[in-house]
């Protein structure tokens, strides 16, 4: 039977965290009788963005929690370049 493609979704495929992309893995594993369209547009997202999160291997999810945790280092540490530069302006 012919399925009408949905064209009107307020897709959110960019910027979503590595929970949200934990959650649409687990369940396109619990679900592999459902396809990659009815699994994207429960999630509200392309149905590209479900093949690219089935292909990526889980080494992958290591290397972005360690960019996040050094993004998040990264701005500690100029949080405190400006303390220090504030301090040393007003002495």
């Amino acid at each position: 039977m012919y399925e009408k493609k949905i064209t009107n979704l307020a897709r959110k495929n960019y910027y979503l965290t590595i929970e949200q992309k934990q959650a649409i893995k687990d369940y396109v594993i619990a679900h592999p009788e459902i396809s990659q369209d009815k699994i994207a547009a429960h999630f509200g997202v392309s149905r590209g963005l479900i093949s690219n999160i089935q292909r990526t291997p889980a080494k992958y999810e290591l290397y972005e929690k360690k960019i996040e945790q050094l993004v998040a280092e990264n701005q500690i540490l100029h949080n405190r370049i400006t303390a220090l530069k504030k301090q040393t302006k007003n002495k």
